[in-house]
């Protein structure tokens, strides 16, 4: 399930769509914060999706307004959704931001939270999230 702030992300986690209050921090931004030691550095993401079977064309249709949107937030250095070719109901969407803070301000955003709308009756399952940093920067 997700959250309203949640991002996508979500990671997107432990995401569950329950209504939580504006002021709660996504469960995804939470999980990143854990993980990713500074705070000021770029790291990414990834955040798989199990869609039901039949819905794949609905989830990609929702997609699309949020990942135009996002890359061109000023902290997002990549957000790209893809489809596993081998489990046609599986779908990674791999993110990059330039720091916690930018996570946090998109998961604040309007696209986000209409993402999360359209996409929750679709899923078949939680989302699975993992966060990833740089090696060598």
């Amino acid at each position: 399930m997700f959250c309203r702030g949640l991002l996508l992300s979500i990671p997107v986690l432990a995401l569950a769509l329950s209504d939580v209050r504006a002021d709660d921090e996504s469960p995804v931004v939470t999980l990143a914060k854990s993980k990713v030691k500074d705070k000021t550095k770029p790291f990414g993401m990834t955040v798989t999706f199990k869609i039901k079977a039949g819905e794949e064309k609905a989830f990609e249709e929702a997609f699309r307004p949020c990942g135009a949107a996002t890359r061109k937030e000023a902290g997002c250095l990549g957000y790209y959704l893809n489809h596993d070719l081998d489990e046609p109901t599986v779908f990674m969407v791999y993110e990059r931001f330039k720091n916690i803070a930018a996570l946090e301000e998109h998961a604040k955003t309007k696209h986000v939270e209409e993402l999360l709308k359209k996409v929750g009756p679709l899923l078949d399952g939680d989302p699975k999230v993992k966060v990833y940093v740089p090696v060598g920067d």
